[in-house]
């Protein structure tokens, strides 16, 4: 417990103090995607609107940390060698992959806070504080598959391979699942394979919880093939490696 303790305190000044770029980059691009589009692009947008492209912004927040700043943090790690370290020392790395996601999915609560705290004061956003706990909590608890999809990119190659496949997956999924804007507004193919990214089912659980519809099995459904996907990754991805630094 000690060492799980000591490696989360570790995390925490590698990853946050001494990462500002990423916690600016992964909360400024989507508040500033949420204040273009209800404070100067919102003509002729529903009531409903805000509320709605808030959920949309939170998810995106937390798409931007969970494949982005986890795949950039796990490869520095790799590329200096601490994953070594870790292998030496008696952290484990179950616990260094532990005490990792921790600390990632506490930036991923204070993303959404954030985000939530300019829907509310600057935007006008009025909901109940079960909805803003609903946002808070579901979206953080739904990127824990795209934080292990993120460690699984960092194992795929060099710096410039994962930067090239962080950026060539984020962006397509932030754009076919509907959070840049509507689905409906896609051609058909794009409609369907939105409709079967984590990010979509993550929105609409959010979305019926907050708005007390019921909520799609399917959706659910999704989020937990999504999962079992990503940790078989992980587990593929790791095998790998471990295989060629044998040889």
């Amino acid at each position: 417990m000690r060492a799980f303790a000591t490696q989360v305190k570790n995390n925490f000044f590698r990853i946050i103090l001494r990462n500002p770029r990423f916690i600016v980059f992964d909360v400024g691009v989507p508040a500033l995607f949420y204040i273009l589009f209800t404070k100067v692009m919102n003509q002729g947008m529903p009531a409903s609107f805000n509320k709605t492209y808030l959920v949309s912004m939170a998810i995106y927040a937390t798409l931007l940390s969970s494949i982005i700043t986890v795949a950039n943090n796990v490869l520095s790690d790799t590329d200096q060698s601490y994953l070594r370290f870790i292998d030496v020392s008696p952290v484990s790395r179950p616990t260094y992959y532990t005490a990792m996601g921790v600390i990632l999915l506490g930036l991923t609560v204070i993303e959404i806070a954030i985000i939530e705290l300019i829907a509310k004061f600057y935007v006008g956003v009025s909901m109940g504080i079960g909805n803003w706990l609903a946002i808070l909590v579901l979206a953080t608890v739904a990127s824990i598959s795209l934080m292990v999809f993120g460690v699984s990119l960092a194992f795929c190659g060099s710096g410039t391979v994962v930067n090239l496949m962080v950026n060539v997956i984020v962006f397509p999924v932030a754009i076919l699942s509907g959070l840049w804007w509507p689905l409906s507004l896609m051609p058909n193919w794009a409609q369907t394979v939105g409709k079967l990214l984590p990010t979509y089912q993550t929105s609409v659980i959010v979305n019926e919880v907050i708005n007390k519809t019921t909520i799609s099995l399917n959706a659910i459904g999704g989020e937990i093939v999504w999962l079992l996907l990503a940790a078989t990754l992980l587990f593929a991805v790791q095998k790998i490696q471990r295989t060629k630094t044998r040889k």
